[in-house]
């Protein structure tokens, strides 16, 4: 059991929390797919393993082109009222991933529904231990949890992204208002010194690949699984280690630098700018290029900045 109730600690009374914040992800929506074929649907599509999704355990994943290359990622989690199926998934392209999965209904006996009654927030902090949190289940990505209608689970990316949370506005849970609001960028500053990537920043919507991507590193792929759509070519990068590029923590000294931006080095192209918060940042960078100089204390021009390799 992750959390049976977010109790806060007192202070002269008062409840407060001190070593965690929340989120709310308002560019987040949930699709639920109802039916009875549900698991066998998705797992031919998906790069992570359907069969260890339960009430207990939620998993992030992707679906890839034919020819392995990144279209969409989300959260899977078990729907608390019904037992079936909810995608977390980016809601500026929520109508394109239901378009692709009508693609792929065919015969399956299932239905997709978009739930505009969850709000979707994520809590991060240095001490879990003011939810009551169950510290062994804490430390395991993906655990999850029902309060009432609501879902917890730590992130299934990396436990140090912190747990997300699926709010039912018809049954809130208890003490959740009390949490401070956090800020944005905090979690994205974590989220990039952990080196994992944000899709909508860092990668390229059928040109990027996963394996130079970090997305082995997050959980998001199961290579014992069986065949998926994609399933061949990343196979191959991750094997046979073909991936020319991937995606590395810099450290950016001086101005912001502008996702897309060229990284040059002795006039050639190394790589290219991603996602940047203050003082760090991810940037695709040739493979040949990194194992090079990444013991180096060389910093690489960009414009009025610099660039060191971590």
């Amino acid at each position: 059991m992750i959390a049976s109730i977010f109790k806060p600690s007192k202070i002269n009374g008062v409840k407060m929390y001190k070593k965690i914040k929340k989120i709310k992800l308002d560019d987040r929506i949930i699709i639920e797919i109802i039916g009875t074929d549900t698991k066998d649907f998705l797992q031919p599509l998906i790069t992570n393993n359907i069969d260890l999704v339960s009430s207990k355990k939620s998993i992030y994943a992707a679906l890839l082109s034919p020819q392995g290359k990144y279209i969409f990622d989300f959260f899977i989690f078990e729907n608390s009222i019904n037992g079936h199926l909810s995608i977390d998934c980016a809601k500026n392209r929520c109508a394109e991933l239901l378009e692709k999965l009508n693609i792929y209904k065919l015969r399956y006996k299932i239905n997709f529904n978009i739930n505009n009654n969850i709000s979707i927030f994520s809590i991060y902090g240095t001490d879990y231990s003011e939810l009551e949190l169950n510290l062994k289940e804490v430390s395991l990505e993906g655990s999850t949890e029902k309060i009432n209608n609501n879902i917890i689970l730590v992130d299934p990316r990396n436990k140090k992204l912190g747990l997300r949370i699926y709010s039912d506005l018809s049954s809130p849970i208890e003490g959740f208002n009390k949490i401070p609001d956090g800020e944005k960028s905090d979690l994205d500053y974590i989220r990039i010194e952990l080196s994992v990537p944000n899709p909508d920043l860092d990668l390229e919507i059928e040109k990027s690949f996963l394996i130079e991507n970090n997305f082995e590193f997050i959980n998001a792929i199961d290579f014992k699984k069986g065949c998926y759509v994609g399933q061949e070519n990343t196979a191959r990068q991750k094997y046979r280690g073909t991936a020319k590029k991937k995606l590395f923590l810099i450290r950016i000294i001086g101005n912001d630098i502008i996702n897309g931006t060229k990284i040059y080095y002795n006039e050639r192209v190394v790589g290219t700018m991603r996602s940047s918060c203050k003082d760090i940042g991810l940037a695709t960078i040739r493979t040949d290029f990194y194992e090079e100089y990444k013991n180096t204390n060389i910093k690489i021009k960009v414009l009025n900045s610099e660039l060191k390799l971590l």
